[in-house]
């Protein structure tokens, strides 16, 4: 049979399960998932064989199917493709190629406010340490200082001493950097907003001339 690919509707629970799948899904995973398809709707296509068995689309469609299984869903149908290429198709469905470049994604997510779930891509093959392991060494520099917020109280607050608010700001243009954290409440030094920078020269500078004028 030659080949071909039709996109076609099916009701979700007319779909089966019977081909397989070797891709498991932890509890967290799905639960973010489910999240996903109620925050910004199935934007997926299913690929079914010619017997409506389920290739591509396995963890969306046993999400949907518990939800509404008259869900109507958009499907792309393979025929003539023998079990072998399906089971490649599957696999390939499940492999996803190339890495984040974390710069670029930091830019160019910088003004969503939706949750992605994709700290734990983002994590993979970093080091977690906690706070205390990053502590001030006595002789050894450091590029960057990064402040820890409890808050998002605590947050708008840094942001809006540092005078960077509604601002995107560069972190690094390289993964590998020296940097120390610090807790927001632990800044032992006072972060002064610009316009109380100006009020607390003033200040010194009246009190300095009033010792002046004294002398």
């Amino acid at each position: 049979m030659e080949k071909r690919i039709e996109v076609i509707e099916m009701r979700a629970g007319d779909i089966k399960t019977g081909f397989g799948n070797p891709r498991k899904i932890t509890q967290k995973k799905k639960q973010e998932l489910e999240r996903s398809l109620e925050m910004l709707g199935d934007f997926g296509v299913f690929v079914i064989d010619q017997d409506n068995n389920i290739i591509a689309g396995n963890q969306r469609l046993e999400i949907i199917k518990g939800k509404d299984p008259d869900t109507m869903l958009c499907c792309k149908k393979l025929f003539g493709y023998t079990e072998g290429e399906l089971k490649a198709i599957n696999i390939k469905d499940n492999t996803h190629a190339g890495e984040w470049d974390i710069d670029l994604l930091a830019d160019w997510t910088s003004d969503l406010v939706v949750d992605l779930d994709i700290k734990e891509e983002i994590k993979e093959g970093v080091e977690e340490r906690s706070i205390p392991e990053l502590e001030l060494i006595h002789y050894e520099k450091y590029d960057y200082v990064m402040i820890a917020c409890r808050s998002q109280l605590d947050y708008n607050d840094l942001v809006r001493k540092l005078g960077i608010e509604n601002r995107k700001v560069v972190i690094a243009k390289s993964r590998k950097i020296k940097a120390r954290a610090i807790w927001y409440e632990d800044v032992k030094a006072n972060i002064l907003s610009d316009e109380e920078l100006k009020q607390l020269e003033f200040k010194f500078k009246n009190k300095a001339q009033e010792e002046a004028k004294n002398e």
